[in-house]
């Protein structure tokens, strides 16, 4: 009998990432993008404003997940008509300032696919990103556009090519999904209490896998994005739960990966129990 052979390789600790340069995608593409504040780049944390992108990338710097870059994206089109500066991912308003109803998002999500695509392709060419280690965050249209991207990517990728996570906020889907297999992205759905029916949490359900829904409450003010540390707990705790973490053992390149063991060992005349 031929002898087995066990493959044993060193986990690849500390990764670097390129910082992201978007005009290599689209040169009207803006964005702020952070490297993590402990100088471990494990995850990336994609940010998906409601109307402008500035806020949101102080958030995403002030959030200070472990081990994550954070990376805001502006939307592609300014919102017509308002005095200040404010953009949409896709036409939601005409010239008026009148909603549109219905809205078309093929445009914007092919350029963000073409984002993600950069991101996650080798390195020269992209960042070197893994999509699995990619996470997203949006508020309203942002949450929507980041959510109907997770789902467009996960159509033609395995399970293990999904992105990461997605945290949406106040954000219904645009989509009717109806996935033999939902996407495998584990969501995080944050909701004020009277948004529940225009939500759509059963969507939601059809398209993703795990959905963990945060209600939080509505009226006398409470409106928009969470509020306090009572209001992101439950956001920070899903986080805590989902954000892969590189350990010590890890970063020192003290672990090793052993390949081919069921195979050496069957070779050897191992039986299941």
């Amino acid at each position: 009998m031929e002898a087995a052979h066990l493959s044993v390789r060193p986990v690849q600790g500390d990764v670097s990432h390129p910082k992201p340069d978007l005009s290599t995608v689209d040169r009207a593409l803006r964005s702020v993008y952070a490297p993590p504040k402990d100088g471990i780049e494990t995850n990336l944390l994609v940010l998906f404003h409601g109307d402008t992108a500035k806020p949101f990338a102080e958030l995403g710097q002030s959030l200070n997940l472990p081990q994550t870059a954070v990376l805001a994206l502006q939307a592609p089109a300014q919102i017509p008509v308002l005095e200040e500066e404010a953009y949409q991912w896709w036409d939601s308003f005409d010239q008026l300032g009148e909603v549109i109803q219905n809205p078309n998002p093929t445009k914007t999500l092919a350029l963000s696919t073409r984002v993600l695509e950069y991101l996650t392709s080798p390195t020269p060419q992209g960042c070197g990103w893994h999509s699995s280690r990619i996470h997203c965050f949006g508020f309203a249209q942002g949450g929507s556009c980041a959510a109907e991207l997770a789902l467009q990517w996960s159509r033609s990728r395995p399970a293990a090519d999904h992105l990461g996570s997605l945290v949406c906020v106040s954000a219904p889907l645009l989509s009717h999904p109806t996935l033999s297999t939902p996407a495998a992205t584990k969501v995080c759905l944050v909701y004020r209490a009277p948004e529940e029916r225009s939500i759509g949490v059963p969507s939601w359900r059809k398209g993703f896998q795990s959905v963990k829904e945060v209600k939080l409450p509505g009226g006398r003010g409470r409106e928009g994005m969470p509020r306090g540390m009572d209001e992101w707990r439950d956001i920070m705790r899903f986080w805590s739960e989902t954000l892969p973490r590189r350990s010590a053992l890890e970063l020192a390149g003290d672990v090793y990966e052993v390949a081919g063991g069921v195979a050496a060992a069957e070779q050897a005349g191992a039986r299941n129990p």
